[in-house]
């Protein structure tokens, strides 16, 4: 995923950190400012710079904050095993934009390809305070971060079983009269191999070809 390389002045040395278990999700509590802008305030603080890993604007844009594999300054007595992201916005009282919603999905899935067994929790479940706010989706965040994502070639095999159940499924009592006239008039002409395929879904090519036949023109 694009993720926007801003330059920090760090005021000392980060340290790597030696284990990673969770990422926990903030928000900054205010709006229009920049992951410099929160760099600046940290060193203000008396910390090396930013403490969050990562920071999501509301237009969906991700900046890197403090070097991924690094310890940050985001949640305390917790830092030492944990990534932590920001989004920009007061979840207390401001509802999140779909483009920095899925913006955040993208990034977490991109985290958790390196981290595959992560926690993803709240600031609020490790420390006293409301961040990331009431209004944030961290649940639905979570889900869609999670969620399995099929490769096409998996799909593919899915979806050709499921056309092939449907196809040795037995048509319907309550059709009969209606099957038969459909192919004694060649309306209905099967597969070559005697099968009707009721149950399969019917594409475009093969309605034209029916409706083709139905008007009296052999196709």
């Amino acid at each position: 995923m694009n993720i926007q390389e801003p330059k920090y002045a760090w005021a000392r040395l980060l340290t790597v950190r030696r284990q990673t278990c969770r990422i926990i999700l903030h928000h900054a509590a205010a709006d229009g400012v920049s992951a410099l802008d929160i760099h600046r305030q940290h060193r203000a603080n008396g910390w090396a710079g930013i403490g969050y890993h990562y920071y999501v604007r509301k237009n969906g844009e991700v900046f890197r904050g403090c070097p991924e594999e690094m310890t940050g300054t985001h949640a305390a007595y917790h830092n030492s095993d944990s990534i932590g992201v920001c989004f920009e916005g007061n979840f207390q009282q401001d509802v999140m934009p779909q483009a920095q919603f899925d913006a955040g999905v993208e990034l977490l899935r991109d985290i958790l390809f390196r981290y595959p067994e992560l926690e993803i929790i709240c600031h609020r479940d490790v420390n006293q305070t409301a961040c990331p706010g009431r209004n944030f989706p961290a649940e639905q965040m979570k889900e869609e971060s999670t969620m399995a994502k099929l490769t096409q070639e998996e799909f593919n095999e899915m979806a050709d079983c499921w056309l092939a159940h449907l196809s040795a499924l037995p048509p319907s009592d309550w059709s009969a009269e209606a099957r038969a006239w459909a192919e004694g008039a060649g309306i209905i002409r099967g597969d070559g191999d005697g099968e009707y395929q009721y149950k399969r879904p019917m594409t475009r090519e093969e309605y034209v070809a029916m409706e083709y036949r139905r008007q009296g023109v052999d196709a």
